[in-house]
């Protein structure tokens, strides 16, 4: 199969998961451009037109979910320092972007505020974005969340050191619940007619914040395979290799916010790995029913 070049907007996806990575350095917008091919002008102007947002924007929104994801899950290391980690020049600075974004200081987040802020502002929707139900096929969906009954979940939960796979993506913004579920399944549609994959192929879900803290507009989700792709319209990025908390599935679809509160939130030897994304994967069965398992990157305390 001849793969075509790749296409300016998935060389601008790469460019998204450099900043990503690079989340505690300064941002050089003029290399992030050039990288994608574009003047400094067109890349904040593509850039705006595919997330909502302009890169500097994006890049501070970001880092403030980061250093939320550290000031719940990693409680023994000092505001300061995820402040630094996170890219922010000074603690002044850190605690005055932290409070517009979030309506409370780092402190009172840290000691419990994170959870008033999911259930309130973000709701249900922060946490339907790992589903790829068939379209006729939605309650699922659109029901809200129901708490497992304590230990169901955490009785399901298997450590595994998961390899790095090469995934071929599509890269979904400002999209959750049944609007984002059937988007993913249209695109496996398509890969599968332009592709050739197989009908029972796994498919991966991917994505690199705690949902919980993510409202809809600002989603990130990116959905592919780990074939070839028969154009250059596909990002392309590596998840990596590591331990992941994972919870089988079948016929049924599961929620991260089940394994958080149900294992991750009551147990002492293991922390979330902001680091790493959340990964889902997902496959038909004999009777093109979906099963698969949801991987939730963690690391020792």
């Amino acid at each position: 199969m001849t793969v075509k070049a790749p296409s300016r907007v998935s060389r601008l996806y790469e460019v998204m998961d450099l900043m990503l990575d690079s989340v505690g350095d300064p941002l050089a917008l003029d290399g992030l451009a050039a990288s994608a091919s574009y003047s400094s002008f067109h890349f904040d102007r593509i850039f705006r037109e595919l997330t909502g947002f302009s890169a500097v924007e994006y890049q501070r929104k970001r880092r403030l979910r980061r250093a939320a994801h550290q000031l719940r899950h990693e409680p023994d290391v000092p505001i300061v320092r995820i402040a630094q980690d996170c890219g922010f020049p000074s603690n002044a600075a850190f605690a005055k972007a932290f409070k517009q974004q979030f309506a409370m200081s780092a402190k009172a987040w840290r000691e419990g505020g994170w959870r008033a802020y999911m259930d309130q502002q973000v709701g249900r929707e922060s946490d339907v974005s790992f589903f790829v139900a068939e379209p006729g096929n939605l309650d699922v969906i659109l029901a809200p969340y129901c708490p497992p009954e304590p230990g169901s979940i955490a009785a399901r939960i298997a450590l595994r050191n998961l390899p790095a796979v090469t995934l071929r993506y599509q890269r979904f913004f400002g999209q959750s619940g049944a609007a984002l579920s059937i988007a993913c399944n249209t695109f496996i549609c398509e890969r599968e007619r332009l592709d050739g994959i197989a009908h029972g192929a796994p498919w991966y879900g991917v994505f690199d914040e705690d949902p919980g803290f993510t409202g809809e507009s600002e989603y990130c989700y990116d959905f592919g395979h780990t074939g070839e792709a028969s154009d250059g319209s596909l990002g392309m990025r590596v998840l990596p290799a590591g331990t992941y908390a994972c919870l089988d599935f079948r016929h049924e679809w599961p929620r991260f916010r089940s394994m958080y509160e149900d294992w991750l939130d009551r147990q002492s030897v293991w922390r979330f790995d902001s680091t790493r994304p959340h990964i889902q994967k997902v496959e038909r069965d004999e009777a093109g029913l979906w099963r698969g398992a949801l991987a939730l990157p963690i690391k020792k305390r």
